[in-house]
């Protein structure tokens, strides 16, 4: 197999690489969702401070066969780069994507990556750690130690603006020391720095298991220049906040509309600091947030969201609001390389 870096301003080959991403990713499960080639090229092509992430291609006798990504992060987690190898379904088994993981684990250490981290869908009724399904032991059988298991989880759209308000109503006599404040895309200018601190702390916050990063770096350039990337992924963010009475941001909660898929709503982060625990703002901020979007977004299918399967007060908070599990997701780890 030959082995070549990929050029996202290469519209042939990035449509070749993206149909042999896509198609791996879908075999055998019916709910996951690639990003579309126009959200990889974007970030491919993103220059911003935070990270930088390259493609890899492989063909045989000119036939595209496997698809190799790495994303390494440029202001925190610089011992670690997180990989993906997609083989195409009907070309598996032929060793195609033991090469591939070769030739990033091979880029990893030239990038004086010590860590490497990676991720594999399975069914719901799969093991937690996934052994035993192909995508898992992919990893596991490559050196690859499970770290944690999150689930994935759906909820049909609409979601009925009584059950929303109820949800709202319920959580409200519980924060009425807080305020909720909501934009869409930009992040003000006055909340930037406290919404940067907030974010950098979901790694070292939500449960990791057995996977360790430190706290992330956001600062005023990597947020202005994601947002940027996101804009020219299509992508369209909506973001609903708590903040104490002397304007302290303790919670967050972000959901991401993709142009290119009219389907489906992504829910992303979602956040409470430790001491504001217990004043149900996971579900103040979630519900606000997804009222701010049916306002404005109609035709949707699916909400998404991942939780660790361990972290109960947040999977509590989605069963509530009626999601239901629907896939695996385990992230494994190399290393030292």
């Amino acid at each position: 197999m030959e082995i070549r870096r990929l050029d996202p301003l290469d519209a042939a080959a990035m449509a070749d690489w993206h149909a042999t991403y896509a198609a791996a990713a879908r075999h055998g499960l019916a709910y996951t969702s690639p990003w579309a080639l126009e959200e990889v090229r974007a970030k491919l092509l993103d220059q911003g401070p935070g990270q930088r992430m390259e493609g890899l291609s492989g063909r045989v006798d000119g036939e595209h066969v496997c698809a190799g990504l790495t994303m390494y992060t440029l202001m925190d987690n610089r011992d670690t780069a997180f990989i993906e190898v997609s083989t195409r379904p009907d070309r598996q088994r032929a060793g195609h994507g033991t090469r591939m993981l070769a030739a990033l684990l091979d880029r990893a250490r030239e990038e004086g990556r010590s860590q490497v981290l990676a991720e594999a869908m399975t069914p719901y009724d799969a093991v937690p750690s996934g052994e035993g399904h192909p995508n898992a032991d992919f990893l596991l059988h490559r050196g690859f130690s499970f770290g944690l298991g999150n689930v994935m989880r759906v909820l049909d759209l609409p979601l009925d603006e009584d059950v929303l308000a109820g949800l709202a109503a319920e959580a409200a006599p519980h924060h009425t020391a807080y305020t909720l404040v909501q934009w869409k895309d930009r992040v003000p200018d006055e909340l930037l720095d406290q919404f940067g601190d907030l974010i950098g702390t979901l790694v070292t916050e939500a449960p990791m298991g057995d996977i360790e990063l430190e706290r992330e770096v956001y600062d005023e350039a990597r947020i202005r220049a994601d947002e940027e990337t996101m804009r020219a992924a299509g992508r369209t963010k909506y973001c609903t906040v708590a903040m104490t009475a002397d304007r302290e941001m303790v919670a967050y909660s972000e959901i991401g509309v993709p142009s290119y898929d009219s389907t489906r709503l992504y829910q992303w982060g979602t956040l409470v600091r430790p001491a504001h625990r217990g004043h149900r703002l996971g579900m103040a901020t979630k519900a606000a947030n997804l009222r701010f979007i049916q306002a404005e977004v109609t035709g949707r299918e699916l909400l998404v969201t991942y939780n660790a399967e361990s972290n109960g007060p947040m999977v509590a908070v989605n069963e509530a609001m009626g999601f239901r599990a629907v896939q695996r997701l385990g992230e494994y780890a190399l290393g030292p390389l």
